[in-house]
């Protein structure tokens, strides 16, 4: 009878270039999730920015809140839409994100407890979180989101 199998020798030799295949290829894939919370943080960032920005340009001034984003509408071609249907997450402070803003001046000190603050005598929106990011953030090592 002819059987047939493979040696130890070769399962060893497989399972090592699948051992090193993992270690070349599984450092590559850590630190993505930081780097799409940083990617996700600033897109949000930039769209209360535009939707700012938008509100101005049709309202003829600042909003005195994030809160008018929501409540006051504009007119999109025949139809009535709000700046923002919600206020989008930061993830920075959370691994779920955090929608929560404050309303401040430049005066006031950032709280740092995570969302957005809106400086409302500058119509300027900033992460809420004041503490440079530490190793495990990658490339934004040591960057301050709320200098953003």
């Amino acid at each position: 009878m002819n059987k047939r199998a493979f040696t130890l020798l070769e399962i060893l030799i497989v399972i090592s270039i699948i051992a090193i295949l993992a270690a070349t290829i599984i450092p590559n894939f850590i630190g993505f999730d930081a780097e799409a919370k940083i990617a996700a943080t600033k897109t949000n960032l930039n769209t209360l920015r535009t939707r700012v920005t938008l509100f101005r340009t049709k309202e003829g001034r600042y909003p005195e809140s994030l809160n008018e984003l929501l409540e006051v509408t504009y007119n999109d071609m025949g139809i009535e839409r709000p700046y923002l249907d919600l206020i989008p997450p930061e993830f920075i402070s959370s691994v779920e994100g955090a929608s929560d803003f404050e309303d401040l001046t430049t005066q006031d000190l950032v709280p740092g407890d995570g969302g957005w603050i809106y400086y409302t005598d500058k119509a300027k929106v900033i992460v809420d979180w004041d503490m440079p990011l530490d190793d495990r953030w990658g490339k934004a090592q040591e960057q301050v989101p709320s200098e953003w």
